[in-house]
């Protein structure tokens, strides 16, 4: 019988379809992740996690409501570095119902809390506001753990104006509306 030369770090250790996992943190699920096949690959040199045809990852408060959700056509998760990949039509809603819409996005879990880089990308992201506005980080953005603290890059968009009858509301903008750099 003939020898077969075989890479273990390029197969999966292993190959899951229709994977729900829930994620917890001290006892308290956190999170639940879904998609169509996850592998895993354990004896890569930087051991990793891959969902090839989309993920489904829902981020729940302490009453188990769901505070956001993020939607990809493929992802990856590098288990050392507690970092996701999410790649291709990527869309996140956060507890505000605010929904991004970008090409790639990275999600580091190691960032300490209330602070920023926890969510970013350098790709283009649309913005969408509850009211129906929109604006776009043409180079990205950079947020913290609950996507509300937010600097954006190279801002752009349009912004729905309510008319107020109110002299002291009237050309006035929220001190706590986004940033951009």
């Amino acid at each position: 019988m003939p020898m077969v030369s075989v890479d273990i770090e390029t197969i999966p250790t292993m190959h899951t379809e229709g994977p729900i996992m829930l994620v917890s943190d001290s006892g308290t699920v956190r999170y639940r992740v879904s998609g169509n096949i996850w592998q895993v690959f354990s004896k890569a040199a930087e051991p990793y996690e891959y969902f090839p045809e989309g993920i489904h990852v829902e981020q729940f408060d302490s009453l188990y409501q769901v505070e956001g959700d993020i939607l990809a056509d493929t992802a990856y998760h590098f288990a050392n570095l507690d970092l996701w990949h999410a790649i291709g039509n990527v869309v996140l809603k956060n507890v505000e119902g605010r929904i991004f819409e970008t090409s790639e996005l990275f999600w580091n879990n190691r960032v300490p809390l209330n602070t920023m880089d926890a969510f970013y990308t350098h790709k283009q992201v649309k913005v969408i506001e509850p009211d129906g506005s929109f604006y776009y980080g043409l180079n990205g953005f950079t947020a913290d753990r609950s996507l509300v603290n937010i600097r954006f890059y190279k801002l752009t968009g349009e912004i729905n104006v309510v008319e107020s009858t109110d002299t002291l509301q009237q050309n006035t903008i929220r001190p706590d509306s986004f940033q951009d750099q």
